[in-house]
């Protein structure tokens, strides 16, 4: 079984430091995008950018949108402009819509769409098929990627803020600021990671099995490789694939093995990738063996060199640690539970949960 790559799921991007350390294990981490990048290339953010262009990271798009890509990037340029009003709403509307009948009211998705894109008053974006789920699909993907940037953005600030005020009253109580900013400089990667995430709101279940649900329309639609192994930090999109595996094959996932990874590397993309790339060329070999003893399991000793490289290069007080579990899934490949069909679709595969910082 190849562990080399592996395919990241709900989420469309990778722009947080809490993702970052999964480049530690996996080679290449594949993205699903509901859009495709402009033809004369295009900037998707300094992150995306810097980790595709040394091949850490690959982008997919299932199903390529063509000459309607345009109006679809019009739509979610307008979406981002009228968040306010729009964003929340149409986030859950639109899901709806992929289960719900059509109504003819105003405040329907299509409704909203059809606003949103200058159409006539109760027209239809798409027809009423596959063509038009899919696209309500991609927009529910990148609605939710452009909250979690969002997200990402205000909780940095806030964090600022608030070590700019800490910092501020030190000095008038007159503290020994030299010292206490060097204290700070030497825990900045896990201080920073913590001072985001307890300002970040956390996404429901019910908003995480959405965005799954849209997620898997986008995989469905398209001819894909067949990943043996598949990564997610959010548990309760793990929970929707094992309550799916055991009710096909009426057994439950075997949990292969248990990994420490930091919980953060560094929040800025470029100091990130130094980290990164400096670990993984120091400890190539050592990825490949514990890859090589999945499914199986994993031996001690393979954990404790794990470990000893961990502390060696991400110190616990300097970027504390969460677990990466493992998980098998043999007989039943996750892609024939979505419903893929065909070698792609078959074969065992390895879910990995990233559980979040």
């Amino acid at each position: 079984m190849n562990l080399q790559d592996t395919l990241y799921f709900p989420g469309t991007a990778i722009l947080s430091g809490s993702q970052y350390p999964l480049f530690l294990f996996f080679p290449a981490i594949h993205l699903l995008q509901p859009v495709e990048p402009a033809a004369e290339g295009g900037n998707p953010g300094e992150s995306a950018d810097l980790f595709i262009k040394h091949g850490f990271c690959q982008a997919h798009t299932p199903a390529p949108l063509g000459a309607e890509r345009a109006r679809f990037l019009r739509l979610v340029e307008d979406i981002g402009r009228r968040k306010d009003d729009y964003a929340a709403q149409l986030s859950s509307l639109t899901v709806a819509a992929m289960s719900a009948p059509r109504q003819q009211d105003d405040d329907t998705p299509q409704g909203i769409l059809s606003s949103l894109l200058g159409s006539p008053q109760g027209q239809q974006v798409v027809e009423q098929d596959a063509g038009q789920n899919l696209w309500q699909a991609r927009l529910v993907l990148a609605i939710g990627e452009m909250l979690d940037r969002e997200e990402e953005e205000i909780a940095r600030e806030l964090a600022l803020l608030e070590e700019s005020e800490q910092d501020l009253f030190q000095r008038l109580h007159g503290e020994d600021y030299e010292e206490l900013e060097a204290l700070d400089e030497e825990d900045y990667p896990l201080a920073e990671l913590l001072g985001i995430n307890a300002r970040k709101r956390q996404q429901s279940t019910t908003t995480i099995r959405n965005r799954c649900r849209a997620w898997e329309r986008l995989f469905l639609a398209g001819d894909l490789p067949g990943w043996r192994t598949w990564c997610t930090h959010w548990p309760d999109a793990a929970d929707a694939v094992f309550e799916r595996y055991e009710k096909a094959t009426g057994k439950a996932a075997v949990l292969a093995g248990s990994l420490p990874l930091p919980a953060t590397v560094g929040s800025i993309a470029g100091q990130a990738f130094a980290a990164l790339t400096s670990f993984r060329q120091s400890h190539a070999g050592l990825a490949g063996e514990i890859v090589a003893a999945l499914p199986d399991g994993l031996t001690p000793g393979l954990a404790d060199r794990w470990q000893a490289a961990l502390d060696e290069y991400f110190p616990l007080d300097q970027f504390g640690r969460t677990t990466m579990s493992i998980h098998h899934l043999p007989e039943k490949g996750i892609p024939a539970l979505l419903g893929k069909e065909g070698e792609a679709g078959s074969g065992s595969v390895l879910l990995v949960i990233a559980d979040p910082a």
